[in-house]
């Protein structure tokens, strides 16, 4: 019976080890209440190109826990996120990137996560997420917050930041939305000279993104612009 009683709790604590749906660190992100079925179109451009966007958001439950799950569709990238539902933190990223002579896939999967050192720093897996996370943002309780990227080598813990800026109301698409802005950035000496992400949500909940402005990545990438065509809550199965 001892035995048995051991092999159970040996067994267990395997699965917690083994499964990343076990490892959901805390962060200072909340949950914004992304509806199950959520469905958002957007106008993306890069340079001259011009393309659209389909994301859509569905709630999974897994070992007792709920997770977001989001897809984003465009005709050069698709990309499935998974984040935890309490707290935004990134559980796995799978990316398709479409090229002209070639088609290139990766996937990401958070194995395990130290507790993050305060509510005002945060460390990503992955730059690509960095605008679906800051939807659970604690917007005006929050005025900046330190954001470093797993594998930096850089002496500096944190060079990065969001910087919660003020509440405006944005046009597109022929309607006017009061949003949040917030804007990314470089701090120190290097702030002076590298351009601004700036990105703008929805005030009222699940604090959907409707205009983004920077670069398409990290410094050096090239300039995009997305701006809200449509959101709609569609019926989907979980």
């Amino acid at each position: 019976m001892k035995s048995k009683m051991l092999l159970l709790i040996f067994l267990t604590c395997f699965i917690a080890l083994e499964s990343p749906s076990f490892i959901w660190a805390e962060t200072p992100f909340v949950d914004p209440g992304i509806p199950n079925g959520e469905v958002i179109t957007y106008n993306s451009r890069v340079g001259d190109k011009l393309m659209t966007v389909v994301e859509r958001a569905v709630v999974k439950r897994e070992r007792g826990k709920e997770r977001y799950e989001i897809t984003s569709r465009s005709e050069s990238l698709d990309r499935t996120i998974s984040l935890a539902k309490e707290t935004m933190a990134i559980l796995s990223v799978y990316t398709v990137r479409k090229f002209q002579e070639v088609t290139l896939d990766s996937q990401l999967t958070v194995i395990d996560e130290k507790p993050h050192p305060g509510k005002d720093e945060v460390k990503l897996a992955d730059f690509a997420v960095m605008t679906y996370i800051f939807r659970g943002f604690p917007f005006g309780k929050l005025k900046k917050l330190k954001i470093g990227f797993y594998g930096e080598e850089s002496k500096e813990k944190y060079t990065f930041s969001a910087k919660y800026k003020n509440r405006e109301k944005v046009e597109v698409n022929h309607q006017s939305i009061e949003c949040h802005k917030i804007e990314f950035g470089m701090d120190g000496f290097w702030g002076t000279f590298l351009p601004k992400i700036k990105v703008w949500y929805s005030v009222d909940s699940p604090h959907y993104l409707v205009r983004y402005e920077g670069l398409v990545g990290p410094p050096g990438s090239p300039k995009r612009t997305m701006e809200l065509l449509t959101y709609t809550v569609m019926e989907s199965s979980g």
